[in-house]
């Protein structure tokens, strides 16, 4: 979701966010880690949702923010225009740890952030990179969830 000069929405669904996320056992300190778009430039990334919402959620819960510690490596299909099979295919090996993730996130409480859970495919791979630098815990936060995600109990 690109909020594209929406500042003022964007921190009131950020602040929606920060809510729901009182509710999880995030310990000290957790990193809240947004899902990157290819060629994301870090906390540069003003106008994607999951950049506004982790800068907002890091310093809501006194807390480090992520941004760039993923990395999206290619530039991949839309995920809205594939199938349940096809965006699990196409997200294969899409995401890297930056060189200092590892530090960053070893033995911390992680937190993925996005803008919508639709089939969980992309918190998936995200996920499974994450977990290679050794987190206490890796959790993931969302704004929305599809009908389909709802309808399936994820």
């Amino acid at each position: 979701m690109k909020v594209q000069g929406e500042y003022q929405l964007a921190g009131q669904l950020s602040g929606m966010l920060a809510s729901l996320a009182k509710s999880l056992p995030l310990g000290d300190r957790p990193v809240f880690v947004p899902i990157p778009r290819f060629g994301a430039r870090g906390e540069t990334e003003y106008r994607h949702f999951p950049h506004i919402a982790v800068n907002m959620l890091s310093k809501g819960f006194n807390g480090d923010s992520g941004s760039g510690l993923l990395l999206k490596t290619h530039r991949t299909p839309l995920q809205t225009q594939l199938s349940d099979i096809e965006r699990l295919k196409n997200l294969d090996s899409v995401f890297e740890l930056s060189p200092t993730a590892v530090d960053q996130l070893c033995g911390r409480t992680v937190v993925i952030v996005d803008d919508v859970l639709t089939t969980g495919a992309t918190v998936c791979a995200a996920m499974n990179v994450i977990l290679q630098a050794c987190p206490h815990q890796c959790l993931y936060l969302t704004l929305a969830r599809s009908r389909a995600t709802i309808r399936s109990g994820l």
